[in-house]
């Protein structure tokens, strides 16, 4: 044993105490970050352990590119939208592989491959994409894809030398009921298992999942800085900060803040576009979704009530105003907007106007 790794000093060692650091530093940042509020400092601290979760699992327990399987869920982060099915796997542009799946109920199926990653100086860029009908599912919706380098004939899902990531958004409208699509990958030519614990690579894995939780958390601090500066507002995405984040290369993300006080509505008009699909939903100050498991935070074409000139009015409130499209804030005063328009060349623009919810309710 070398002498530091006697005296409890080796390179793991210091890779976990960097990493801890690195936590606390995220913490520090959501603390001086956060509202003049018990439950957006509660929620900041959780939403720091549930990213620094994340990064453990994803780029230490599930991260060996040359043995991958594609994981279900990704932290709420960054307005992840309630009504998709997210999933990945770790793989490299120095391997192919065969990707196979079944479109379960889900409407819309997007596959992207991905380099860097958010919270870098490179940002989360990305590699290559199929979606919809290029996944040429049978009818029984079976697909399979190639995952190279090379071009493929057929179903081919490009990579470069630098990508690291897939990633999968399958949108279902009612999850709660519909079944969920399914996803299987090889890596082609592969021949035996993962790799064996390394502890030099340990450390390197610490110090990208230590990097990761304090650049995400900072990167989407920023969001949310640039979105409060216009509460009670919805517009299209800063270009800069949507190009470190590139997520769906078909869809439209605008974005905002909401501040709504207790006998408050925000009502939010919106004409939808022709369009694949579009939905509204609700964050936390953190740009967590709010809890789509109990409240309704979140409408989009299929459960929307339209008016008769095909407009909706989306009503965003701590208590149901008594009209259609009503988002419940979940306790909530404040956090993030975001809408997105899936399939259009011409997304629409959503207006917002803050109203006495006695006065809807004709108490006044």
């Amino acid at each position: 044993m070398a002498a530091s790794d006697a005296a409890g000093s080796g390179p793991d060692e210091r890779a976990w105490e960097e990493f801890c650091e690195r936590v606390r530093r995220a913490g520090r940042r959501v603390i001086e970050a956060a509202p003049d509020d018990p439950l957006d400092r509660a929620e900041g601290l959780r939403y720091v352990g549930r990213i620094t979760r994340h990064a453990l699992a994803s780029f230490i327990e599930q991260s060996d590119p040359a043995a991958p399987a594609v994981t279900m869920g990704l932290p709420k982060l960054g307005g992840d939208n309630p009504d998709y099915v997210y999933a990945s796997a770790p793989v490299s542009g120095r391997f192919e592989y065969r990707l196979r799946g079944n479109t379960g109920d889900a409407r819309y199926l997007g596959i992207g491959t991905y380099s860097g990653d958010v919270g870098t100086a490179e940002g989360l860029r990305l590699t290559g994409y199929r979606a919809g009908a290029e996944l040429a599912p049978d009818a029984h919706g079976d697909f399979e894809l190639v995952l190279s380098c090379r071009e493929q004939p057929g179903a081919w899902l490009p990579m470069q030398p630098g990508t690291t990531q897939l990633m999968i958004r399958q949108t279902l409208l009612d999850r709660r009921r519909q079944r969920h699509a399914s996803f299987a990958i090889e890596r082609c030519g592969a021949t035996g298992g993962a790799a064996p614990f390394d502890p030099a690579r340990y450390a390197a894995q610490l110090e990208r999942a230590g990097r990761y939780v304090d650049g995400a958390i900072a990167q989407f601090l920023e969001w949310t800085r640039s979105f409060a500066l216009h509460p009670n507002e919805i517009g299209p995405l800063d270009p800069k900060l949507a190009d470190a984040a590139q997520g769906d290369p078909r869809t439209h993300y605008h974005g905002g803040y909401f501040a709504v006080a207790e006998d408050e509505v925000l009502l939010v008009d919106f004409r939808p576009p022709e369009c694949d699909y579009w939905n509204l939903q609700l964050c936390n100050h953190w740009l967590e979704s709010l809890d789509f498991e109990h409240h309704t935070v979140a409408v989009n074409d299929h459960g929307a009530v339209r008016r008769p000139d095909g407009s909706v009015r989306i009503a965003i409130a701590d208590a149901d105003p008594g009209v259609p499209n009503w988002l419940d804030t979940a306790g909530h005063r404040r956090g993030g907007l975001f809408l997105r328009q899936v399939g259009t060349d011409a997304p629409s623009r959503a207006t917002c106007t803050l109203v006495r919810r006695s006065a809807m309710l004709g108490e006044e």
